[in-house]
């Protein structure tokens, strides 16, 4: 039996459900952070969309330098090869589950589509397997029907979060395509988090947390995955993990927003100015100041540093993106 199907028989454990009870504390101010960045919430959803693009090519290997990565995500430059395109056609996707998450029907067909969609002029179909009973071959979407069924069923009457983490598993092991198949496992993931008013994904990058951790996560996922296909998947340390990565993100979602209001009432060229006097050492890059004030404009940046250059307090140390930037004297 499929994650899926014993979802029902499952016995959550007490530390799981003290998780859970401390995630949905922040679902529950969803609306409060909304207003929080009202006045720039389309620039921080494109900005984590560009974050979650970038380490979603990273996850799948894509054969792309990482200049080449800032350049196309950023809309800097126009894909010239199949890896490009496929980076392309993800940030479409990301975008789409983003803003129109909501309206996504967790159909088999829509996911063919899907996978062909970001991997154009390759040919991708539903894989087929060997199954008793059968004279011939069994297609796998008629398992994946089964699952997205069992997903629109449990609506109302299994916790989304789990749901989606036990949905995961299944169709990760399950493989239904020829290829790609996980693009499609974790896009699906992505969509049914966000489905589950898992908004901290607004605000922090999925993928990110994900790729930062990837030798864990790939490992909890083997953990999961023992005996998948004997019926008796072992998916409580994934769940374990995969719980307390999105409580570390509805924790930094928090930290972030709470900074962001106070960027919001203050000067935010002096508040820059505040940051960089407190760096512990005299050499800085504008990413560092980015960790801090992840939502002030590059102009915004560019201004605060123009401004301690003329008054002497800093100087750069190079050109470009990368630059480094040293303070001469405490301020």
């Amino acid at each position: 039996m499929s994650c899926m199907e014993n979802i029902n028989r499952f016995i959550i454990p007490n530390d799981v459900i003290a998780t859970l009870m401390q995630i949905y504390k922040y679902i529950g101010k969803n609306d409060i952070y909304s207003k929080i960045a009202s006045p720039d919430i389309e620039r921080i959803v494109e900005q984590t969309i560009e974050k979650d693009t970038y380490y979603l090519g990273k996850l799948l290997k894509l054969d792309i330098t990482d200049a080449r990565l800032h350049l196309i995500i950023s809309k800097k430059s126009i894909a010239k090869n199949r890896e490009e395109n496929i980076l392309f056609n993800l940030k479409e996707i990301l975008t789409d589950i983003q803003l129109k998450g909501e309206n996504y029907l967790i159909q088999s067909n829509n996911q063919l589509n899907l996978i062909n969609y970001i991997y154009q002029n390759q040919y991708i179909k539903f894989d087929e397997e060997k199954k008793l009973g059968y004279s011939g071959k069994y297609s796998k979407r008629n398992e994946l029907d089964k699952y997205n069924q069992m997903v629109e069923e449990s609506r109302g009457f299994v916790e989304p979060i789990f749901m989606s983490l036990n949905y995961f598993i299944d169709i990760y092991n399950l493989q239904p395509f020829t290829s790609n198949n996980k693009t499609i496992a974790y896009l699906m993931l992505y969509l049914l988090l966000l489905k589950s008013e898992v908004h901290a994904f607004r605000y922090v990058s999925f993928f990110e947390m994900i790729y930062n951790e990837k030798e864990t996560v790939e490992e909890r996922i083997l953990d999961a995955s023992f005996n998948w296909a004997e019926g008796i998947p072992q998916i409580l340390t994934f769940i374990r993990f995969m719980l307390d990565l999105i409580l570390r993100c509805w924790q930094k979602t928090d930290e972030i927003l709470k900074a962001y209001e106070i960027d919001s009432n203050i000067n935010k060229s002096d508040n820059i100015e505040n940051t960089i006097s407190s760096f512990k050492g005299n050499i800085f890059t504008k990413d560092d100041i980015r960790l801090v004030h992840p939502y002030v404009s590059e102009s915004t940046i560019n201004r605060a540093l123009k401004r301690l250059r003329d008054e002497k307090l800093i100087k750069p140390l190079g050109k470009g993106r990368s630059a480094k930037w040293m303070k001469i004297t405490s301020f």
